[in-house]
């Protein structure tokens, strides 16, 4: 059981917590990893020969995390004796898998192998409180949140009742039996990825009076992309703000004014540039709190693109204009000149949703170089054709072959990657 005392001690401790100038949270962020790095040369076996600087800290992509699992974690779990605890748990939908003490949650596997994450009871509670310290307008009045999700579980169960009620409901369910349940529930804070905040809108605009009327809206575990989030505040009469979450931490969240900030009071972020002119970085993370499982200089597969330095918000964290999804949905392209590179989706995005007659698309770059586009509708095929030959040639680009294809099955917990490349 999750303690509704820390819950509320991690929530009030991150509402009090206060950084008015960059070099505070710089202060405040090293004292936390040195007490990280400290810990994990005793805790966990991978990092026993470590040094005492974060430079001295391999830089792990999942695979590597994956592989060397037992040894960062702080009980010696097994990566497979984990997955199948959890995949057991996952078909039957209770998302009850522990294992020595700790529960055991599953990411969704877009960027490849799916991953593990362990939590204990007080990780739960703290990450409960900070959530909805940041979340959620106030701490003192009533809210009654939900959250649409792949999965469930204590980790998005650690608080319930009170002033504060939380439905979780199940993103598998058929739209019609989300939209029911939601509208039962009457949530004032509706969290929810952007095609289920989109399904809603679209049903909301159809009626006179909807019963569906939260205050706050998040987008969240997948892109929201500006056409989808223009028809979410269009038929929801409010924006949707954004949470960046992954398995591997609470990465940011929007502020009041709209802008997505990096939780930089949470984790340290490193940044891989991989496009100089923008800026575009891929993060390198490591979390300041956790302790279960060891998240030091790990390699997040997204696209970040960085914001203005400041925001009208005043906040010291770092701004992201924004996360335009997994490194594979970059395109890697010959130029005119013969040289290799990328084209990243939010280009082509924009592009393409903007030929006459489009609503939506899909487009592969295969194994060969060649490019695969499904439209909806089919008969704006010819249109986004065009509008992404044209992109490719104002960028310098030499022309791959472009074919039609089918559009793909998705089932309702799949990401929308409207970019991807074959791997």
């Amino acid at each position: 059981m999750v303690d509704r005392w820390r819950v509320l001690a991690a929530a009030l401790a991150t509402r009090s917590r206060r950084f008015g100038t960059r070099a505070q949270l710089e202060r405040h962020q090293q004292r936390r990893l040195q007490r990280v790095l400290n810990r994990a040369r005793r805790v966990y076996p991978f990092y026993a020969a470590a040094g005492t600087s974060l430079a001295d800290f391999p830089v792990l992509d999942k695979a590597t995390w994956l592989r060397h699992f037992d040894g960062l974690n702080d009980r010696g779990l097994d990566l497979a004796q984990c997955l199948a605890a959890a995949r057991a748990a996952e078909a039957d939908r209770s998302f009850e898998a522990t294992l020595k003490g700790v529960s055991i949650g599953l990411s969704s596997g877009t960027s490849g192998q799916q991953g593990v994450f362990l939590t204990t009871p007080a990780e739960q509670a703290r990450w409960a409180g900070v959530m909805l310290a940041k979340a959620l307008p106030s701490l003192r009045e009533p809210a009654r949140v939900a959250l649409v999700l792949r999965s469930g579980g204590p980790l998005y169960q650690a608080v319930h009742g009170g002033r504060i009620t939380f439905c979780y409901v199940d993103l598998a369910l058929p739209p019609d039996a989300i939209a029911e349940r939601l509208q039962a529930f009457a949530p004032t804070v509706l969290a929810a990825p952007p095609q289920v905040l989109d399904d809603l809108a679209a049903r909301r605009s159809r009626v006179s009076r909807p019963d569906l009327a939260p205050h706050t809206i998040y987008s969240i575990a997948d892109v929201l992309d500006d056409d989808v989030a223009a028809r979410v505040a269009s038929g929801f009469g409010c924006p949707a703000r954004q949470i960046y979450q992954a398995t591997e931490g609470f990465l940011g969240i929007s502020c009041e004014h709209g802008t997505l900030h990096l939780n930089e009071d949470l984790v340290h972020v490193e940044r891989e540039v991989i496009d100089q002119s923008s800026g575009r970085f891929t993060p390198v993370i490591t979390d300041l709190y956790r302790t279960t499982q060891a998240i030091i200089r790990y390699r997040l597969n997204d696209v970040l693109l960085p914001g203005v330095p400041d925001c009208p918000c005043g906040s010291a964290f770092a701004t992201v204009a924004r996360v335009e999804g997994r490194a594979d949905d970059v395109l890697w392209l010959p130029d005119q000149a013969g040289a290799t590179r990328p084209l990243f989706a939010d280009f082509v995005r924009n592009a393409v949703l903007a030929a006459p007659g489009v609503h939506d698309f899909r487009l592969v770059q295969r194994l060969d170089g060649s490019l695969g586009l499904a439209v909806r509708p089919s008969n704006a095929q010819a249109s986004a054709h065009r509008a992404l030959q044209r992109l490719l040639r104002s960028r310098g680009f030499a022309e791959p072959a472009i074919s039609g294809r089918p559009w793909p099955v998705e089932s309702s917990i799949d990401k929308r990657r409207r970019v991807r490349r074959e791997r």
